[in-house]
């Protein structure tokens, strides 16, 4: 396997693979990346967090007599900090989403503008019988950078992001005096009164919980063997920002190797 990279800092490069060149690209810029990671990490911490609020065990085994150790004020404290910081991501990424179009302008967002995927039933059909084992390319999209299905996980994920954070704020607001939960949970008052009270709040909140629970197993799954079988170094992508492209039935030319794109 032979590689072939264009200028001092390549903005591509083409590995020569026997019968299928692929031309590796800068994709995923510092900030997403960061993002990727910062978001996990507080998920991590988010779960851990609130399966302990749920059930606070290290309460009941270190201090069974008194409150000395206020163990369960502690991580409560941290939960909700890392909620507001998800929170903030999670806004700026719906911004980005919305409003930030291809040359980082304002405008239609890039990524709005690939909606339409959804409801391309033949992307369906080849996302699926890739999915599904059907055939060996991964199906590539002129005007999207996601898949129909991967657009409408990932629609859906941001969509729970915002609910978590909802009736997270919402659940917070009895142990806090005051302060920016307080003022959200105020105006967030129809909905927890629409909701039916704290405790569906909390059913709900938990639920979304196990719901990135999942996700995150799947994403995971999805992106390895994605990776695996394709060969487009999705994995190393959200760590390094290039992500291989299969040009087999693509003409490239030294400019559109220059700018990191194919045709």
């Amino acid at each position: 396997m032979a590689t072939r990279a264009v200028g001092a800092r390549p903005a591509a490069v083409v590995v020569q693979k026997p019968g299928r060149p692929a031309l590796v690209v800068y994709v995923f810029g510092r900030y997403i990346r960061a993002a990727h990671w910062i978001r996990n990490a507080l998920l991590i911490w988010l779960v851990l967090s609130g399966t302990y609020i749920g059930n606070p065990f290290l309460a009941r085994v270190l201090y069974p007599e008194t409150a000395e150790g206020f163990v369960m004020a502690q991580v409560r404290g941290w939960h909700v900090a890392a909620g507001w910081l998800l929170l903030a991501f999670t806004l700026a990424r719906i911004y980005q989403f919305l409003f930030v179009t291809k040359d980082g302008k304002l405008g239609i967002g890039a990524e709005l503008r690939m909606a339409p995927i959804m409801f391309n039933w033949k992307a369906w059909r080849d996302q699926l019988a890739f999915y599904l084992l059907l055939r060996r390319d991964h199906p590539h999209f002129t005007y999207s950078n996601y898949g129909p299905l991967q657009f409408l996980t990932y629609t859906a994920l941001y969509a729970s992001l915002l609910i978590i954070s909802v009736t997270g704020i919402i659940l917070a607001s009895p142990y806090v005096s005051g302060g920016l939960v307080s003022f959200g949970a105020d105006l967030l008052r129809p909905i927890e009164v629409w909701m039916g009270g704290l405790a569906n709040v909390r059913s709900v909140h938990r639920f979304v919980m196990w719901f990135f629970v999942l996700f995150t197993a799947a994403h995971i799954y999805m992106a390895v063997w994605n990776s695996i079988r394709t060969g487009n170094l999705l994995i190393e992508g959200i760590v390094s920002g290039f992500k291989a492209d299969d040009v087999e039935t693509k003409h490239v030319t030294e400019e559109e190797l220059e700018k990191g794109k194919a045709k």
